[in-house]
């Protein structure tokens, strides 16, 4: 992003007298600030006359005509609403970017349900949301190659933005140029949301939205349901911490008091969708999913009898601060969010355009025109995750806790193999010296009291002569505050008060901060430099690779008005960093999973195996695993600390995922007072039968369809699911608690069996 400014907006309230605010500019191109009051208009003229669509040229105002197509579709642009659809060319079935099925859509409603584009912008108070139907101005459509685009000038607010449609070869890329975007001095763009009711279905169709809500979720079209007074709206790759109200709930002037947000997922792909009766679409954020939310509404939110879904580009963020005794002021960023936008609609028909369709769509793209390249894997590995070293808190001092030292790691790994674990991936967290968090982003020296760099590199050649894998655990973006390896001046992003951000973990039972560590959020440049300073010494150890915590599961901006850094370019530094470990050290491994990382990943720890469960969301889907599964290994949470260890045990096997144990060679009783006190059950030989037992169960079922990917999910009944993959096989399984039959094959209760050319197992 160029230089950016502040938009800050300051509120007084005097008894029950005004309100007066100020918007303060610093532009993008560095000039003096400005000022425009609330309320300002931001009219070009004073024409008060409703949008005028003008039509083709050579074409009349209400004609409906074809503006590309590709042998396989065909684009349409309707001059009447300066709207397009799509046709399949062999099947004449259309994909419409308004609803056709309007029953129970009032006439003041018509118009909302058949508009372009949902706008938000903002004149120095909260933000007003229109669409270009409702403005005065101009839409004027000009055929380009491959498709059509309109020019809005919308005058009454002083807006001009293009739309362009054209066909890809498997769909309609929608998209909004940056460099057409102009705005009026008073107005300013917050956000733009394409195309927003792209075939969206009435309840009385059969039907559902599909959100990318951690693995996925459904939502059922229903013509009876509870009142919905809210709609799944999430940022993709979740909120940015540089700014409090994206990742909180409620920003107080009191931080200790802010509400973070319940324990849910995260969107970690930029793709949404619709089944609707034969068909269906998968939508791709193909540009901007870095500053982007994902919208699904369900029938009868804000009146509205549709299920529909869309993205929303997000151009400027907002926060809130606090001066002195002055309240709240919302401030917005002053320059937007540069870059283009674009989403990619493939159409869908018969049994491809379910959720599992939409994810093959999406797996297509990925391989097609990222160049997405599969991981070689021979199968499950056990997924063992080891506590090295600790930091415990005395009431004098601390204590440095040995949880694990590395010829301990060797005898764990020989107990494994005694009971026929023959597929290991070792990960060691805590290994250098101060131990987990400790000195981080310094990982070196290797901690002596765990062995020393001699010990590590005895481990690491016993590694590979047993074929084990061997990871070290790396932390380069959110250190502990006092580590002491970096400068909180200079290192760490900055708010748009200008402020240091700090991060705290929330208490689950208060959802407010927790008493204890802290950490900070470093520049994403920094991390890259004291990542690259530290690779030749992980390349001397000779293992397998480095699991790099947070580049897969956090992405944040830099709001530094000297040196501002944009989402965008810290998803370029994340996989930059990735791709820098994989060619000097072997391999690299993230946490979460978000989608920029696929393509520089070799393997995902803690990918999402469920939902947030939202209200109106209906059902669970694996969608997440649908792409990834035969292009990544991955594995969810920890075994040892589940909640529901018989439930996550089959979902792990419904959903492919490989087993994984978070373990230690002390017991789990000396890391009270210590940040990893919420690890309850970590001694090893407590778990060392389970885990092998785990492991065996799984490799029965994963082994057959390693390298496959997914092709098929379909939820027989309430408690039995089956999924097929590419080389015929299924695996069923049954959480219910008695024995149950499927394609004559009988599944015992909270079990699974595998039929691979009609035999079960």
């Amino acid at each position: 992003m160029n230089k950016r400014g502040i938009i800050k907006l300051s509120i007084a309230v005097i008894g029950t007298a005004a309100i007066a605010a100020a918007l303060l500019l610093n532009g993008t191109g560095g000039g003096e600030a400005k000022t425009a009051g609330t309320g300002a208009s931001c009219a070009e003229n004073d024409d008060k006359a409703p949008l005028k669509i003008a039509a083709l040229a050579g074409s009349p105002a209400d004609n409906v005509q074809q503006v590309a197509q590709n042998g396989k579709l065909r684009l349409l642009y309707d001059s009447s609403k300066g709207l397009v659809h799509l046709e399949d060319m062999a099947t004449g079935a259309k994909w419409y970017s308004f609803p056709q099925n309007r029953t129970g859509i009032s006439d003041s409603q018509s118009a909302t349900v058949q508009n372009p584009m949902v706008i938000r912008y903002t004149q120095g108070a909260k933000p007003t949301q229109t669409f270009p139907g409702k403005e005065a101005g101009t839409a004027t459509p000009v055929l380009i190659d491959g498709g059509v685009k309109v020019d809005y000038a919308l005058t009454s607010i002083g807006l001009h933005f293009t739309m362009e449609y054209r066909l890809a070869d498997d769909g309609l890329d929608v998209k909004v140029p940056y460099d057409s975007i102009r705005e009026a001095p008073g107005c300013r763009l917050v956000s733009l949301e394409p195309v927003p009711y792209f075939e969206a279905g009435n309840a009385v169709e059969n039907g559902y939205v599909f959100v990318p809500d951690g693995s996925g979720a459904i939502i059922r079209f229903k013509e009876k349901h509870l009142e919905y007074f809210d709609r799944y709206y999430q940022s993709v790759y979740g909120g940015d911490y540089a700014f409090n109200t994206k990742t909180k709930e409620t920003v107080l002037k009191n931080a200790k008091e802010d509400i973070f947000p319940s324990p849910r997922e995260t969107i970690a792909m930029p793709v949404f969708g619709i089944h609707r009766g034969a068909q269906g679409f998968a939508a791709i954020v193909t540009q901007g999913d870095h500053d982007a939310k994902i919208i699904a509404s369900p029938s009868g939110y804000q009146n509205v009898n549709l299920y529909r879904s869309s993205v929303e580009f997000t151009y400027r963020n907002d926060d809130i601060i606090f001066i002195g005794d002055s309240g709240e002021i919302p401030m917005y960023q002053g320059g937007m969010i540069a870059g283009d936008r674009a989403v990619r609609y493939v159409p869908l028909q018969g049994e491809n355009s379910g959720y599992v369709g939409m994810a093959q769509a999406y797996r297509n793209y990925l391989t097609g025109e990222r160049g997405v390249k599969p991981v070689a894997s021979n199968g499950p590995s056990l997924q063992l995750q080891l506590i090295g070293g600790v930091v415990r808190d005395e009431i004098i001092g601390s204590t440095y806790m040995a949880m694990t030292t590395f010829e301990q790691a060797k005898e764990i790994l020989e107990s494994l193999s005694a009971k026929g674990v023959d597929s290991i991936e070792l990960t060691l967290e805590g290994w250098s010296d101060g131990g987990a968090f400790g000195r981080q982003p310094q990982h070196f020296p290797v901690a002596g009291k765990l062995g020393g760099t001699t010990g590590l590199e005895e481990l690491a050649k016993y590694a590979e002569s047993k074929g084990i894998r061997l990871y070290l655990d790396a932390n380069y973006v959110k250190p502990y505050a006092n580590s002491g390896a970096f400068k909180e001046s200079k290192d760490v992003i900055r708010n748009l008060n200008r402020e240091p951000m700090l991060v705290r973990e929330p208490n689950l039972a208060t959802l407010q901060q927790q008493k204890g560590m802290k950490h900070y959020l470093l520049k994403p440049l920094t991390a890259l430099a004291k990542l690259n300073g530290e690779l030749d010494r992980y390349a001397g150890l000779s293992i397998s690779g480095l699991r790099l915590d947070h580049m897969g599961d956090m992405l944040y901006s830099d709001q530094n008005v000297s040196a501002p850094f944009s989402r965008k370019q810290t998803m370029e530094s994340w996989t930059s960093a990735l791709d820098s470990v994989r060619r000097q050290v072997g391999a690299a491994a993230v946490g979460y999973g978000f989608a920029y990382t696929i393509g520089h990943i070799d393997r995902i720890d803690d990918a999402p195996l469920d939902s947030s469960h939202f209200i109106f969301e209906d059902e669970t889907v694996p969608f997440y695993q649908a792409v990834v599964h035969g292009l990544i290994p991955y594995s969810g949470a920890a075994s040892n600390v589940r909640d529901d260890g018989r439930s996550e045990f089959l979902r792990m096997i419904e959903y492919g995922a490989m087993p994984k144990y978070r373990l230690s060679y002390a017991n789990s009783s000396e890391l009270k007072r210590t940040p990893l006190d919420d690890l309850v059950s970590s001694d090893y030989r407590d778990w060392i039968g389970p885990a092998a037992d785990e492991y065996r169960r799984a490799a029965e079922a994963l082994k057959q369809v390693a390298g496959q990917p997914i092709v098929a999910h379909e939820r027989i009944d309430k408690e039995l699911y089956r999924t097929r993959y590419a080389g015929g096989t299924d695996i069923y399984v049954n959480y219910g608690s008695a024995a149950k039959t499927a394609d004559q094959v009988r599944i015992e209760p909270g079990s699974f069996a595998v039929r691979k050319g009609g035999n079960a197992k």
